[in-house]
């Protein structure tokens, strides 16, 4: 028996938790699908046979990100600590950048806040992300008032969380829906990975919308070529088609409208200097991966 449209919540190599109604089944992707190599991810809508309790199909992705792989969500929260691990304006600009390139909506969470000895500290992260022009929260995880903004953010949205190891995207989750303390375990033991420790991507559905908690990591490499970058760049955006040449890098080209920007301060060094740092670690051309 086929039927169509059903939410894959969770996996785990190659056991899928798929969504049924009011309770969710383990899953095989069908040989088809093996055969083909095609990836499944957490935030796919599938045709599953009920009987034989496997995915036949897997139908179109409205947008999908590579890390951590998810499909079809409306916005990522992107979360960095402002301390422990220490706040980081490359890595924040990496992540964006991505985003961007993924044509999902990022929104920046600092954790942590209330760790945070000097306010001097706190100012200059607000104007660093002021200058990029991106919506961002600073909060502990202990203060409602600080949760009330993202409670209303994740209101009938599929929202995905993705950040370094030991940023707090867990202990966030368990903030705003105190509930998933106990759930977020429960989905652990039917993918038999026993305590709750984000090894697996998982998609939690809330009485307002769905939340994914991902997996964290040391490190991030961008899936992108530097023209790809030079388009998706956070704070490039208002100054794209003003340079001389149409292909424009932005780096050591002449009548550039980006360094134009830096040199009137309307973006800053850091963030340009970032641009180059990173541009410096990809490729250029697409098949050379």
């Amino acid at each position: 028996m086929k039927n169509s449209s059903y939410l894959v919540v969770g996996k785990q190599k190659t056991r899928y938790l798929v969504e049924i109604g009011d309770s969710d089944v383990i899953m095989q992707a069908a040989v088809d699908i093996i055969r083909s190599k095609t990836p499944i991810y957490v935030g796919d809508y599938v045709e599953v046979d009920l009987n034989s309790k496997q995915i036949m199909n897997i139908n179109p992705r409205e947008n999908f990100l590579i890390r951590p792989p998810v499909a079809n969500i409306d916005q990522v929260l992107v979360v960095m600590s402002l301390v422990e691990p220490e706040f980081s304006l490359l890595l924040v600009e990496k992540f964006l950048a991505y985003t961007n390139f993924a044509r999902v909506k990022p929104i920046i969470v600092l954790t942590k806040k209330d760790k945070v000895k000097d306010q001097i500290d706190l100012r200059e992260v607000e104007l660093l992300l002021n200058t990029l022009k991106i919506d961002f929260y600073m909060i502990s995880s202990f203060n409602k008032e600080d949760l009330k903004p993202l409670q209303k953010l994740v209101t009938e949205k599929k929202t995905a969380l993705m950040g370094q190891t030991g940023v707090g995207k867990s202990t966030l989750i368990n903030a705003l829906f105190p509930d998933f303390a106990r759930e977020v375990g429960e989905y652990s033991a039917k993918l038999g990975r026993g305590r709750h420790t984000t090894k697996e991507i998982i998609m939690l559905k809330t009485d307002v919308g769905y939340i994914v908690d991902t997996p964290g990591f040391s490190s991030f490499e961008l899936p992108m070529i530097k023209s790809e970058l030079a388009e998706n760049y956070p704070g490039f955006k208002p100054y794209l088609g003003q340079c001389y040449f149409n292909d424009c890098l932005h780096l050591t080209e002449h009548k550039c409208a980006v360094k134009q920007a830096v040199k009137k301060g309307q973006l800053t060094q850091d963030s340009y200097d970032n641009y180059v740092k990173i541009c410096n670690e990809l490729l250029s051309k697409r098949e050379d991966y």
